[in-house]
């Protein structure tokens, strides 16, 4: 395997590592792929107030759960005494399961989570989506199952397909509600609500058509009390539907599935329940991490939010760097332009993030010109390269503290600025210009100098760019596909467009 084959595999591999990761990311975690989108989140909070009698209590609640379409985030249990255990194996549900052998006096539970609300666009489960075999539901008598099986019949007759078949099951169990079969098949043990939407739920199931009762809260508005609220979802020829009696909410959460209650107690008196909700406005990157680092993802490990605010602020300018690296060997490879030494321009783009563009071009220009006569004038008096170095930093020293000076008399924040310009870089410059000044020529030095300003301005737009900015710290994996652009890019030999433009005349007369 030759050396540009074993290049483009490994490009290859480190492009498909990088994206991989970002697509898991921005499909499976919703990473959003602006900057500053920003989401409301909820608070929901299960309060638990009851008397106990000195007998072996058992209380029994359904808690949100995570789905493809719920998230659930920030999960807290105020157990006090009693012993908690989580029970997940339910189709209905996941349920939190309270005990305690002889407690006495009032107690109190509590549960709380952060949620992630959904809409009517929210998908169902793919469970839902499978096609069921048309049977009629089990009923207490035969005088029920008759009622049923006629009812369901003139239903399916009058209808042309699943969803006229379920909008006509919805509008005579809720709408038109004297019809004498819906009343006569009513369940009388459960409200009248559930009792209705079972009821459609079991026309649905009949006719094949995926069904089931939903329980959960409208988000809508902080409440301290509030009120659990009951839906259907059904899945009719090929799309997903939700049918909420009353208002349809803008944006709500499903608890739990099926009819039974919300709570189940045992051994337990005066229960106060309390359903409370309260908006939190966070930003769409900071819940998708939440929800990774929930889940034991490993997602989680690929960006920042851990490390402390301090070292993240770091990080935010560091991650930057390989771009402005980027837009360097493109501009040297590809275009031709000459910079004084390779990654020079790189750190002055980051040195003008201090100062801004204009301002640190002006003292740039203005510094480099001081540093080069000085530099010069100690040339003739023939000393050794350090001692010259030396003398240089100080003259840079004396040079922006004056700066500092006159800009602070004159209330212009650029001269606390520039005290943070890097003094290295700009004596590591004059020393690299003063250099080819002697060897080549002042025009190869200017030249230089002026390709070197041209890239660090370039690298300074890229790198304070805000989408540049988001995308390197919330997805630092894309580093790799950079990493191969850069590997891609070393193994090109062809001609420069400085150079085609220089060679045009060549190609002209033959």
């Amino acid at each position: 395997m030759n050396s540009f084959t074993h290049t483009r595999l490994l490009a290859l591999l480190l492009t498909i590592i990088g994206l991989s990761i970002f697509a898991t990311k921005v499909v499976r975690y919703d990473y959003p792929l602006s900057p500053g989108a920003r989401t409301t989140t909820w608070d929901f909070e299960i309060y638990l107030d009851f008397d106990t009698n000195n007998q072996p209590v058992r209380l029994e609640t359904f808690i949100p759960s995570n789905s493809e379409s719920r998230r659930v985030s920030q999960e807290q249990f105020y157990n006090g005494a009693f012993g908690l255990r989580l029970d997940t194996k339910s189709t209905e549900g996941r349920t939190a399961i309270w005990t305690y052998r002889y407690p006495n006096d009032r107690k109190v539970l509590r549960y709380r989570a952060r949620l992630v609300g959904e809409t009517e666009s929210t998908p169902l489960p793919e469970g839902m989506h499978r096609k069921l075999q048309r049977a009629a539901p089990e009923t207490e008598n035969d005088l029920e199952r008759q009622a049923f099986l006629v009812w369901s019949t003139d239903l399916r007759r009058r209808s042309a397909d699943d969803e006229s078949l379920a909008d006509l099951v919805l509008q005579e169990i809720f709408v038109d509600e004297d019809v004498d079969e819906v009343e006569a098949l009513l369940s009388p043990t459960l409200p009248s609500s559930i009792s209705r939407l079972a009821l459609a739920r079991d026309v649905l199931t009949a006719q094949g058509i995926p069904a089931r009762v939903a329980n959960g809260i409208y988000l809508d508005q902080a409440r301290r009390r509030a009120e659990i609220h009951h839906w259907l979802e059904y899945y009719a020829d090929g799309a997903d539907h939700r049918y909420f009696p009353g208002l349809d909410p803008e944006e709500f959460f499903t608890i739990w599935h099926g009819t039974d209650d919300f709570i189940r107690a045992e051994g337990i008196s005066d229960l106060d329940l309390q359903v409370s909700i309260e908006p939190v406005n966070a930003a769409v990157s900071d819940v998708a991490q939440r929800v990774a680092r929930d889940e034991g993802s490993a997602m989680q490990w690929f960006g920042f939010n851990r490390l402390p605010i301090t070292t993240q602020l770091v990080y935010q300018v560091i991650v930057t760097i390989p771009v402005g690296i980027l837009m360097l060997v493109f501009l040297r490879q590809f275009i031709g332009l000459q910079t004084l030494g390779t990654f020079m321009p790189v750190l002055i783009g980051i040195a003008f993030r201090e100062t801004a563009l204009l301002n640190g071009i002006i003292l740039f220009t203005a510094l480099i010109a001081l540093g080069l006569a000085v530099r010069f004038y100690l040339e003739r008096l023939k000393l050794l390269l350090v001692p010259r170095l030396a003398t240089v930093v100080v003259f840079i020293v004396i040079c922006m503290a004056v700066v500092a000076q006159l800009m602070s008399n004159t209330g212009q924040r650029i001269g606390l600025s520039i005290s943070l310009f890097p003094m290295v870089i700009l004596t590591m410059t004059i020393e690299r210009m003063s250099i080819v000044w002697e060897e080549y020529s002042a025009t190869d030095a200017i030249k230089q100098g002026l390709g070197s300003l041209l890239v660090a301005s370039a690298a300074y737009l890229v790198m304070t760019n805000e989408t540049v900015e988001y995308f390197m710290f919330n997805f630092p994996e894309l580093l790799l596909v950079i990493m191969a652009i850069c590997l891609l890019m070393g193994k090109y030999t062809g001609l420069r467009l400085s150079e085609l433009i220089r060679f045009r005349e060549l190609d002209t007369r033959k």
